[in-house]
């Protein structure tokens, strides 16, 4: 039994001087970040418009469906409008919500632009025609952000039009004033 005490001395006193020898180590490390301020749009159904795909979300669309100028349906919170014999123009709103993070801007500017020019059909904005392809169109000059804010969409497509698929997008941009 004493031997046994006497190895476990000596083994605790071998294994203390280890540690008392042990090497340590230490640093720190720098960090930056350089915070940018940024923007989120997002489109939103509308309370009273069509059901927005995507909603809540940056890429989204609004699925009319099949519409016909005479007889048939429109789907719910749709507007068709007949103008006499030459035309009938679909419409609906939507909201665009702009979020702002660590920016000091106040409002911003949103534009819209149609991807793909449309010679038939006529695509209007918040009253703004965008049907011409390539240069953005004003839409808002003094958005505020964190509220959703209603835009009709109306597209007039004429009676001249041939039956098919209408199909385009349009690109909005928030630029912060």
């Amino acid at each position: 039994m004493i031997n046994r005490i006497l190895l476990a001395s000596v083994l605790s006193a071998f294994a203390l001087r280890g540690v008392a020898n042990a090497q340590a180590g230490s640093g720190t490390i720098g960090v930056t970040a350089t915070v940018q301020g940024s923007i989120l749009l997002t489109f939103v159904t509308d309370g009273s418009g069509l059901a927005v795909t995507g909603t809540t979300t940056s890429a989204a669309s609004l699925p009319f469906g099949a519409v016909q100028m005479f007889g048939g349906s429109v789907p719910a919170n749709v507007t068709k409008t007949i103008n006499g014999l030459l035309s009938f123009d679909l419409s609906t709103p939507f909201d665009v919500r702009v979020d702002l993070a660590n920016s000091p801007s106040a409002t911003y500017i949103l534009t819209a632009v149609l991807a793909t020019a449309d010679p038939v059909n006529v695509w209007t904005l918040g009253g703004s025609n965008i049907s011409p392809s390539g240069t953005p169109t004003n839409i808002d000059a003094t958005g505020a952000y964190a509220t959703p804010t209603a835009y009709t969409l109306k597209l007039h497509v004429p009676a001249t039009a041939a039956p098919g698929l209408i199909s385009n997008s349009i690109a909005f941009t928030a630029t912060a004033n």
